[in-house]
C-alpha cells in the first residue's frame, strides 16, 4: 500500500496524517489516490482564500468563494422540503436552516457528509466537511459504503483524535472507534492509542458496535456531480471550480495588474525642494495634508523646470476587459451562465447564445439539486434508523417531499404575465392559473379557488340606515 496523506483543519490547528497508518489500524484499503487528495487540499486552500499563487504582488479577487456563494443561492433559492413524520421533520427543519452555507462549503470542497447521531436522548445532525472524513469504499454506482470520520478535542497541550470507521456489508453496518493522544509539539502524527473512557465527551461511545437490517450508511453523502479531473477512477466529489484552477490563478494575476495600474498611475508632483518654503530649522514645508502628492526630486535649475506633474493615462479599460474575459472563461469552465461573476458586455448576443448559456447553468444547478436531494433522503433514512434503534417514537419510513425553484431558466414575471393573458382569454381556468403562478398542486389550487368562491362581498348599507 502506498503513502497517502490527507490534511484536515480543526479550529486553528493544521495536521498531516498518514492514512496508511490509519488503514492498518482498521485493516482496510483506502480508496483515494494521491492526486485526489492533493486536489481536495488545493481546492480547500483556494476556497479559504489561501491559494498557493498568492503573495505580496498577487492579490486575491476571491472568485472561487464568490462562485460557490452564488451557485449555493441558485441551488437553494425557494427550496422547501418536508418529512411526513412530525418528530423527524423537527430534526430535519432545524438542519435545513443552514442548508445554504452547507451547500456553499460542499461546492468549495467537493463533498460533505450529513451525519445524524444520538446525544442525551435526542437525534442531532453534524455536517462533516471533505477535509474531515476519508471515504474508504464505493460501490459501482458511486454510493458510499465505508468511511472514516475524524473528530478531535483539545485539552490543554493534549490533543485527542477519534477515528470512527463505518462499514456497510450486505445489510449490517459495523462501527469501530479508535482514539489517539498527542500534544501540540507533535502535530504530524496521531500519537499513541488511548481509551474512549478517558475522555468524558466520548465515554459513552462503544469501541465497536453493529447496526443490522439497513441498506445504506447512517447519513447522507452529498458530493458535487462533476468528473474528477485529477483521477478519473475516483468516486469522490470535487469542487465546482476544480476545472478552472488555472484560470482562477490568471484572474488573480490580472486583478493585481489592475490594482498596480491604479497605484502606479497615481497623481504626483515631482518638485525640487528649493521651490518650497522652509521652517526655522531649514526643513522644506510641504502643503499640509498633501504630503503624499509631492515627491522629492533634485532638478537642474538651469536646464529643466523646477517641478513636474506626473499624471499618466490609466489603461484600466483594457485591463478590465482582459479581466472580464478571464471571468467569462471561468464561468464556462464551471458550467455557469455569462453574467454570474462577469460583467455584461455591450457585444450583441443572439437569443440562441443567451439561452444556451442559461441552459448550461440550469443543468449545473439541477444536477447539484439532484445530488443534494439524494443526500437529504439518505439523511432522513439514517435519522429514521437511529430513532428506531434508540426507541424514539415516530412513524417509520416516512415520505419526504421536495420543491426546487426553476427561475434560472424560466423568468418568473414573464411566466405570470403569460398565465394572466391566457386566463383572461379563457384558455386556462382559475385552478390552472394558480398552479402556474404560485406552484400550487392541483389539490391546493382547487382548495384555494373554492375558498375564494365562498367569500361573499359585504352587503351594501342602505341609505335609510344611514339617515337613521
Amino acid at each position: 500500500m502506498f503513502e497517502k496523506v490527507i490534511t484536515f483543519i480543526k479550529g486553528a490547528i493544521n495536521k498531516m496524517f498518514n492514512t496508511t497508518d490509519i488503514a492498518k489500524d482498521f485493516n482496510i484499503d483506502i480508496s483515494a489516490s494521491d492526486e485526489t487528495i492533493k486536489l481536495i487540499e488545493k481546492c480547500v486552500s483556494i476556497f479559504n482564500n489561501k491559494a498557493p499563487w498568492l503573495n505580496e504582488e498577487v492579490k486575491s479577487l476571491n472568485v472561487a468563494k464568490t462562485i460557490c456563494e452564488k451557485v449555493a443561492k441558485a441551488v437553494t433559492i425557494e427550496f422547501k422540503s418536508q418529512v411526513e413524520d412530525k418528530e423527524i421533520d423537527k430534526i430535519y427543519q432545524r438542519f435545513l436552516k443552514n442548508i445554504r452555507p452547507n451547500t456553499e462549503y460542499t461546492l468549495g470542497k467537493g463533498d460533505m457528509f450529513f451525519k445524524p447521531f444520538y446525544s442525551n436522548g435526542k437525534i442531532k445532525v453534524s455536517c462533516i466537511h471533505a477535509d474531515k472524513f476519508i471515504p474508504v469504499k464505493f460501490d459501482s454506482t458511486g454510493e458510499l459504503l465505508s468511511a472514516i470520520f475524524i473528530d478531535q478535542i483539545t485539552k490543554g497541550n493534549d490533543i485527542y483524535t477519534r477515528l470512527e470507521y463505518n462499514d456497510l456489508n450486505d445489510t449490517t453496518i459495523t462501527i469501530k472507534n479508535i482514539v489517539y493522544k498527542t500534544n501540540k509539539n507533535n502535530l504530524k502524527t496521531l500519537g499513541s492509542k488511548t481509551s474512549l473512557s478517558s475522555i468524558p465527551e466520548w465515554k459513552d461511545i462503544k469501541e465497536e458496535t453493529q447496526i443490522k437490517n439497513v441498506n445504506k450508511l447512517i447519513g447522507g453523502y452529498f458530493k458535487i456531480p462533476i468528473a474528477n479531473p485529477a483521477d478519473n477512477t475516483s468516486q469522490r466529489g470535487v469542487a465546482i471550480f476544480a476545472n478552472a484552477i488555472g484560470t482562477l490563478e490568471e484572474i488573480d494575476k490580472q486583478f493585481s495588474r489592475t490594482l498596480w495600474e491604479y497605484e502606479g498611475s497615481e497623481l504626483a508632483i515631482d518638485i525640487d525642494e528649493l521651490m518650497l518654503k522652509r521652517d526655522k530649522n531649514g526643513n522644506p514645508i510641504y502643503p499640509k495634508g498633501k504630503e503624499r502628492l509631492y515627491r522629492k526630486l533634485d532638478l537642474d535649475g538651469e536646464k529643466t523646470s523646477k517641478w513636474n506633474v506626473f499624471s499618466p493615462a490609466i489603461r484600466d479599460t483594457a485591463l478590465f476587459n482582459g479581466l472580464n474575459e478571464l471571468l467569462r472563461e471561468c464561468e464556462s469552465q464551471c458550467g455557469l451562465s455569462f453574467g454570474v461573476i462577469s460583467k455584461e458586455t455591450s457585444i450583441a448576443k443572439t437569443a440562441t447564445e443567451i439561452n444556451s448559456s442559461k441552459q448550461d447553468y440550469y443543468v449545473t444547478v439541477s444536477d447539484i439539486q439532484g445530488a443534494l436531494q439524494t443526500a437529504l433522503e439518505d439523511l432522513v433514512y439514517g435519522t429514521d434508523v437511529l430513532m428506531t434503534l434508540y426507541g424514539i417514537k415516530h412513524k417509520t419510513e416516512p415520505d419526504i417531499s421536495f420543491h426546487w425553484d426553476d427561475s434560472i431558466l424560466v423568468d418568473t414575471e414573464k411566466k405570470r404575465s403569460q398565465a394572466l393573458v391566457e386566463k383572461n382569454a379563457d384558455l386556462i381556468d382559475d385552478i390552472q392559473y394558480f398552479i402556474e403562478t404560485r406552484d400550487y398542486s392541483e389539490e391546493e389550487a382547487i382548495e384555494f379557488v373554492n375558498k375564494m368562491k365562498k367569500r361573499s362581498p359585504k352587503e351594501p348599507i342602505e341609505q335609510e340606515e344611514i339617515e337613521e
